[in-house]
């Protein structure tokens, strides 16, 4: 039949409110008159596909290692398929089960979007006289935010392992996160190694709900990762983020790559991931942002000057500028002025970072150097009109 005969076919069932299937087209015709129709298809040159023939009112059914028992009449399922195309190309639902069987595969887990190809991939086995293997149907993964399931159209969440990769996400959390998705283990604990996941597996915990991509929770775990791994490895990670940002050159020196050590430890236990390094140490390679009214609050309380004042002039004659040395300073500070907490250590991250919240004070200081926290607290003395 032509593309167009089978899109009539479609169309009539379809009006009739029927099922769209393929109506065996031979029905009723001997072998010589399959022939001559053959020949006269040929003739006008209609390539042929090959079909298998789905017998008439058989079940099909099986029990999902997800979903339970499932069946389906042959009758609904589209009647005979294609397996071989025009162009000589096999079809999925048939390659994919020469596939499984000389791999021999015995357990088929997937999306649950397969399960209406199960009863036709199951005509296949039996035609071969092959055995079927147990098939489980996953439910699919949704986009948390909009409750949709995910597609390569939503652009709301990153789509590719090299997107993530290039975020500087860790291999070792992609699949643990991976792993979580539609399946649970027993009790509270979400990480896990390779190893343990493999050892604890089992499918019957395997969910019958729709799995939540959530882009917090795989933050979440990257970050616990980032936080045990190897400083090396972050290290190595951040500085390429760093060098690919140009906030770093390309061919750092062995002074630069020490200093950028320094800085990405201080950031280690707080990054997601390491591409979050660029915009975090941003006060390192930037001109100093602009006071928030939250922040000119803060420095409005009337010890805030005497603090600063006293900072800036220990900075200016520490013999050693180093996280030490700051913290020493700031010690010094409370106890000569008695000025303590909040108020002595707030008006100093603000006045040196520039923010209210950020790494630990003394070793952020230190990265900063004297040159530029010097040129921080004159130019927020100046603002607050100290």
């Amino acid at each position: 039949m032509t593309e167009e005969e089978l899109a009539a076919q479609r169309e009539e069932q379809k009006a009739n409110g029927e099922p769209p299937r393929y109506i065996y087209e031979y029905e009723g015709m001997s072998a010589e008159e399959i022939k001559a129709s053959q020949e006269t298809a040929k003739a006008k040159g209609i390539k042929p596909v090959v079909r298998i023939r789905v017998p008439h009112n058989v079940v099909y059914e099986w029990d999902d290692m997800v979903k339970g028992k499932i069946s389906f009449n042959s009758d609904t399922i589209g009647g005979d398929f294609v397996i071989k195309k025009r162009d000589g190309m096999p079809t999925y639902n048939f390659a994919v089960v020469v596939d499984d069987h000389l791999m021999e595969i015995t357990h088929v887990l997937r999306g649950d979007d397969h399960v209406a190809n199960t009863p036709k991939q199951m005509a296949v086995y039996q035609a071969f006289g092959w055995d079927i293997p147990v098939f489980g149907h996953m439910s699919l993964i949704i986009n948390t935010e909009t409750g949709k399931k995910l597609s390569k159209r939503d652009e709301s969440v990153l789509q590719f392992i090299e997107q993530y990769r290039s975020l500087g996400y860790l291999p070792e959390a992609m699949f643990n996160f991976i792993a979580l998705l539609g399946w649970s283990p027993v009790g509270e604990d979400e990480i896990f190694s390779r190893q343990e996941f493999i050892k604890m597996f089992d499918e019957k915990r395997l969910s019958k709900s729709p799995a939540a991509f959530d882009g917090k929770k795989l933050e979440w775990i990257n970050n616990q990762y980032v936080k045990s791994a190897n400083d090396d490895q972050i290290v190595h990670s951040a500085l390429l983020q760093l060098i690919k940002a140009g906030k770093i050159a390309q061919d750092p020196s062995a002074q630069e790559i020490e200093w950028a050590r320094k800085l990405i430890s201080v950031y280690k236990q707080g990054m997601s991931y390491t591409g979050q390094i660029v915009d975090m140490a941003e006060i390192f390679f930037e001109e100093p942002p602009a006071l928030t009214d939250e922040a000119k609050a803060e420095l409005a309380e009337e010890s805030a000057k005497t603090v600063l004042t006293e900072f800036a002039k220990k900075v200016a004659n520490m013999e050693i500028f180093d996280a030490v040395s700051v913290m020493a300073a700031i010690k010094e500070i409370q106890k000569e002025t008695k000025i303590k907490g909040r108020k002595l250590f707030m008006p100093v991250r603000i006045a040196t970072t520039r923010e209210m919240h950020g790494p630990e004070l003394g070793p952020a200081i230190e990265l900063l150097g004297r040159k530029k926290v010097l040129s921080h607290l004159e130019q927020t003395m100046t603002e607050m009109g100290f």
